[in-house]
This record gives structure tokens, C-alpha cells and sequence, in this order.
């Protein structure tokens, strides 16, 4: 049976090291520490006589002594803290493999699924299931989850671990042996400002560097008192504390400082040493990278190599080809609505943009020629095509090369879950049902769901899934089939007075439509007690400009990935777009050419406000598109979390809102 034992980790350090030579001198005791002392014997004694005589080196009598550097007098006495000369060599640490847990504890978040995150773990469902029984009906946001991991060798191997509360990511470099780098390099999602309790990083240990870090050093300075000195006197002349003063001169009470009587100044000073990271605490860590964590994850993560905007485009346009597939149309408005996007923003260009395209002409050969020049790791960012051996080549050479890709078309693609430098545009399906389950749950909560089922039809995923989260959350639901026999009454029959009801279709087909549309606009007119709305699936989107008076009649929510108004800023882009390159764009849904002109200015803005895309400071509203990008999780890429919602009211209004704005 595994054990739940994410934290309870014993640190074995090997006692490998040699035992420093105690110096053979006698001690005092100079306020809370215990020092070596040294009398010199003579005026003209050289330190390195002294430093052979009593086994320190000449640079460790300058240390603690600094004005000994210039000579010492007969009877002058010399320091060593004890600590320093009476210590066994801080041993290399080494984290055991049985000392790691063989399970680590997951918080599920919104939107994820199984599959997704025994991908990102790098284990199989079965693993999970085996160790979480009660996931076999699915998982859920907020449940902890126990994650099977083998123990790494001591050499090598990826673990991973859940931040505890008040856990700091010196504390888990410490624990794991680690460098803070190392850290950052594995979890683009961790930095100075991000690094939350319950979630999980990867952590490679014992991986160790030498760094310079700042020590505080006690060294004492011979002073001859003169007549009229006291304690208080040259305390203050000093800056010190009369206390501190007395307590570095146990040996002379105040009514001994007379005329030429030594006595010692203690003094701090900040030295520099390179030690291994190992042999530093969680303190001297925090010390040591205070102020300079922002610097290192540039540093680790270098989101822009130069002060120039570079972006590559590499899509299958199959420019040279006579027959050329559907896709290489939609490629070619992409491109064009990116460089009328491009002309747009131009007068707010503040630095070199350079924009590389080029045609792979859907072949992988020619792909991989490409990704072979130079100049492409100079690229911020690359925009590759939907097809997936062309799409995974270049995913390879990004997370190889550390360079964003951003993929706009592929649907189905799930290298955001691994790969830290993949931006996927179009919300996955778990997260956008999870999006959808959340809106049921804060503007519905209060409805009863209503599931109009097409009989022998097969029904959307996303329907099932708001099935199972409502059953979950005990939302009050009805099922209805919708047949021939299907009429208002049909619907009435199962309304109570006063209440409130949301109808869900199994699926977003335009006929299915026409079988409920006038029974239910029907059923508002007649139950003016009652409340009743449409939930409209992304096919709904396509039948807004044929269909707008009925389906605000029914009062529709249509939630999508995309949504283009008909509104005064579109026109403007068409006219800008027939302006730039002699045509209007086809009519797609979505339009590619919107899609493209949104990309351009999601991108060109962020980078010129000096952020990365996909940060939450470089989100941007679009016309079609949204992006609202966030990490899966510390080690994955991104994904684009917006969800528009397109309400078509009673009161003859469209209103375009996000889910998470």
C-alpha cells in the first residue's frame, strides 16, 4: 500500500569531508562567541611567522585583524572565531532516493482531465486509478489526488513536489538540494512573485553550483586608549553600542582604561565566498537571491534575445503548387489579416519588428529545412500550422531552442501540457466545458436545467459533461425529448410558478433548432411567471445574422472560442483590409482574417510593452478573438482560457462578454 506522504522527507547527509585543525591557542569568550586569541611576541614578529606558528594562514589573520595587515606591535592580540578554525568541512548533501515520496498530491484545477494529467505526469490513468479509485467517474476541481512517482536516482531524475503553506522556494531548493535556477529552468511557472501553496513543481536533486554569496565577518581593531577615554566615549566615537564594547573587552574593567591601555574596536564587515549551494542554509539562500529573482528567470528564460520583435511565420501556404488544398486559402487570409493588423499598430512600433514567413507547402521535409537556418533562433515567436507532423517539429524545435510557439489552428493538439513554450489559442475542451460548468453554477445557479434531447442523434461531449457536473452539484434538472409530439404544452407541463429554467439542446445542429425553436418561444409567452432562457452551443454563432429576432426572443446565451460583431470596428477592418490588398476576405466562421489581424496585435502589443505573450498583463480583446492566456501548470505551456458569451436578450440587444473578464 503507498503511503500519503508528500513532505515527510528525511535528508541523509554524508559526513564526507575532513575535520579542520583546531588551532592550539587558548579562548574567550567576546560577547555571545567564543574566540582563539593570539599574544604577539615581539615588535618586529612578521605575520607569516605568526600565521606558520600557529596554523592559520596569513590571509586569515588580515580577516579578523584588519589593521594587522600593517604591522603588529609586542603583546598586540590577535582573533580567530572558534567557529570558523573548530568545524567539520560542510559535507556535499545528497538527497537519498528513498527519501523522496512515491506519491505527490495534486489539486485538480479547473478544466483539467485525467488524461491531461497523467500526461503532464508523465504516468498512465491506470496509475492514477489505482491509487484513487473513486476517479474512475471522472475528476473534479478542488479534489487532491495522489500522483504515483518512482524515486530518482541520486544522479538524476525528475521528481516532483507540493508547496506547503509558508514553503518558499528556498526552503525547497534546501530541501531538495538543489539551486533556485534549477528550479526556475524546470518551472517557467514559478518565479519571485508566483509560488502558491498546493501547487506542484518539478524539482531535479542534488543539483548544486558554486555561488558567491555575502558573510558577515566580527573583526577587532586594536585601539590606545588616551586620557579622559571611557567606554561610553569610545563607543559613540566608533558608532557602537557601550555594551558590545564592553563585552569585546571582558578583561579590563572601566576603571583600567588609563593612558596607552589596548583595547579591542569590534567591528562588522561583509566579505565575499564561493561556496556550493549545498553547504547554505534556507536563510543564506534568501540572502543571497533576494532582489534578483525577476533577473534570473529573464535570465533562464530569455522571453526576448535582443531589443528587436521578431516573429516567424511558418504555415503550408503551397504557394508553388497548382492544386492547393482548402487550408492553404485559410493560411493566406491569416497572413494578410496579420500584416493589415501589422499596419494598424505600425506609429506605435517602438523598436525593429521583423516578420519572417515562410511556406513549408505541407511538407515536412521542407519544414525541417527551415527550422535548419540560423536565423530562426533569433525568433521570439513562431506561429506553426495545424498539421501535425509539421506542427510537432516545430513544437520540438521551440521547447529545444526555448522559443514560443504559438499554435492558432490545431483544436485537438495537447502539447501546452508539457511543453512550457507551446501557446494553444483555442481553448481545449476540458477547459472550455469547465468554463461553461462555471457559468451554470454563478449565473444559473438558481435555474432548473432543462435537457432537450434529439432522439437517435448523437449528443455534444460538452452536454453529457454539464450533465455529470450538474448531477455532482445536485442541480435541480428535467429531461424533455424532443419528437414530433413536442409543443409548448410539452414544455409547461413540467414548470412550476415563479421558477426559473435554463434549456440545454444535446447538440448545436441548426435543425435540431427548428424542432423546439417555436414550441419554446411558445412556452415564454404563455408562463410570464416563469423565466426562461436557451443555452446555444458555437454553432449558434453561424445562424446569428439569419435567426438574430428569434433567438432573442428566447433569450439565447451562445457561448463559443469566438465571436465577430457586426459592428462598426469590423467594417473597418474590412475596408482596411480591401484597402491593403485589393479584395475582401471570404466569409468563414471564424474569419481567418479577423483571426490573423487579432494575433497581430495580441503580439506586436505585448512585445511592445516589454511583456511576454501570455503573461496575464498582455492579455487583449480582439474582434473574433480574445486571448487570455495561463500556464496548465508550472511546467506546462499555455492556454488561451477565454470564452465569449453572446447574449441575444428580449430587449433586442446582442451583448459580447468573456468568462473571465
Amino acid at each position: 500500500m503507498i503511503i500519503k506522504r508528500t513532505l515527510a522527507l528525511a535528508i541523509l547527509i554524508a559526513i564526507a569531508g575532513t575535520m579542520l585543525a583546531k588551532l592550539n591557542l587558548p579562548t574567550k569568550k567576546l560577547g555571545n562567541e567564543m574566540y582563539y586569541y593570539y599574544e604577539v611576541q615581539k615588535n618586529n614578529e612578521t605575520l607569516p611567522q605568526i600565521a606558520s606558528k600557529i596554523g592559520v594562514t596569513k590571509e586569515d589573520i588580515v580577516k579578523f585583524n584588519p589593521t594587522a595587515k600593517s604591522g603588529v606591535a609586542k603583546k598586540q592580540l590577535l582573533f580567530f572565531p572558534v567557529s570558523e578554525f573548530d568545524k567539520t568541512v560542510p559535507a556535499t548533501r545528497t538527497v537519498s532516493p528513498a527519501a523522496v515520496a512515491n506519491a505527490v498530491t495534486h489539486v485538480v484545477k479547473s478544466g483539467e482531465s485525467l488524461y491531461g494529467i497523467a500526461k503532464s505526469y508523465n504516468v498512465s490513468e491506470s496509475q492514477i486509478l489505482s491509487l484513487n479509485p473513486s476517479l474512475s467517474s471522472g475528476v473534479k476541481a478542488g479534489q487532491e489526488i495522489l500522483i504515483p512517482q518512482e524515486s530518482p536516482s541520486i544522479n538524476g531524475g525528475i521528481i516532483y513536489h507540493t508547496i506547503r503553506k509558508g514553503e518558499t522556494l528556498y526552503g525547497v531548493a534546501r530541501l531538495y538540494n538543489t539551486t533556485i535556477e534549477k528550479i526556475i529552468e524546470l518551472n517557467p511557472g514559478v518565479s519571485g512573485s508566483h509560488f502558491r501553496a498546493n501547487d506542484v513543481i518539478k524539482v531535479l536533486p542534488n543539483t548544486t553550483k558554486d555561488i558567491r554569496i555575502k558573510k558577515s565577518i566580527r573583526q577587532f581593531v586594536p585601539y590606545k586608549v588616551v586620557k579622559g577615554d571611557t567606554y561610553a566615549s569610545i563607543a559613540k566615537a566608533h558608532g557602537l553600542e557601550t555594551s558590545l564594547l564592553r563585552e569585546a573587552n571582558p578583561d579590563i574593567e572601566d576603571n583600567e582604561l588609563k593612558n596607552g591601555t589596548i583595547i579591542y574596536i569590534p567591528q562588522m564587515a561583509v566579505e565575499e565566498q564561493t561556496v556550493n549551494s549545498s553547504q547554505l542554509t534556507e536563510q543564506q539562500l534568501e540572502e543571497s537571491y533576494r532582489g534578483h529573482l525577476d533577473e534570473i528567470y529573464t535570465d533562464v528564460h530569455t522571453p526576448n534575445k535582443d531589443n528587436n520583435i521578431d516573429i516567424t511565420i511558418i504555415l503550408p501556404f503551397q504557394l508553388s503548387k497548382k492544386d492547393r488544398s482548402a487550408s492553404s486559402t485559410s493560411y493566406r487570409e491569416f497572413y494578410n489579416g496579420f500584416i493589415v493588423g501589422l499596419d494598424s499598430i505600425g506609429s506605435k512600433v517602438n523598436m525593429p519588428l521583423n516578420i519572417n514567413v515562410f511556406d513549408t507547402n505541407d511538407n515536412l521535409v521542407t519544414t525541417d529545412s527551415i527550422l535548419g537556418l540560423p536565423s530562426l533562433l533569433q525568433s521570439d515567436i513562431i506561429i506553426a500550422p495545424s498539421e501535425s507532423e509539421q506542427l510537432m517539429s516545430i513544437m520540438r524545435f521551440g521547447n529545444a531552442h526555448n522559443i514560443s510557439v504559438l499554435n492558432c489552428f490545431a483544436t485537438q493538439n495537447d502539447d501546452y501540457i508539457n511543453n512550457p513554450h507551446a501557446m494553444q489559442v483555442n481553448i481545449p475542451s476540458s477547459y472550455l466545458n469547465a468554463e461553461v460548468n462555471k457559468l451554470l453554477d454563478t449565473q444559473f445557479k438558481d435555474y432548473t436545467l432543462v435537457y432537450l434531447v434529439a432522439p437517435q442523434e448523437q449528443s455534444k461531449e460538452i452536454f453529457e459533461d454539464i450533465k455529470s457536473h450538474a448531477q455532482a452539484g445536485k442541480h435541480p434538472s428535467k429531461t424533455l425529448t424532443v419528437d414530433a409530439d413536442f409543443t409548448a404544452k410539452t414544455i409547461t407541463k413540467i414548470m412550476e410558478p415563479g421558477s426559473s429554467y435554463l434549456f440545454i439542446p444535446s447538440n448545436g445542429k441548426e435543425s435540431f433548432l427548428n424542432t423546439f425553436a417555436t414550441a419554446l418561444k411558445e412556452a415564454k409567452d404563455l408562463r410570464v411567471d416563469c423565466d426562461l432562457a436557451l443555452m446555444g452551443h458555437p454553432e449558434y454563432t453561424m445562424y446569428i445574422k439569419k435567426r438574430q429576432e428569434e433567438l432573442m426572443g428566447l433569450d439565447t446565451y451562445i457561448y463559443s472560442r469566438f465571436y465577430l460583431p457586426d459592428n462598426s470596428q469590423t467594417k473597418d477592418f474590412y475596408n482596411k483590409y480591401q484597402k491593403l490588398h485589393g479584395e475582401l476576405p471570404s466569409n468563414s466562421t471564424p474569419n481567418m482574417s479577423v483571426f490573423g489581424f487579432d494575433t497581430s496585435l495580441f503580439l506586436v502589443n505585448a512585445y511592445i510593452n516589454n511583456l511576454e505573450p501570455g503573461t496575464p498583463e498582455s492579455s487583449y480583446t480582439g474582434l473574433q478573438t480574445n486571448f487570455n492566456f495561463e500556464r496548465a501548470n508550472n511546467w506546462a505551456g499555455f492556454i488561451n482560457r477565454s470564452v465569449r458569451i453572446i447574449h441575444l436578450t428580449p430587449k433586442k440587444e446582442l451583448i459580447i462578454t468573456d468568462l473571465n473578464d
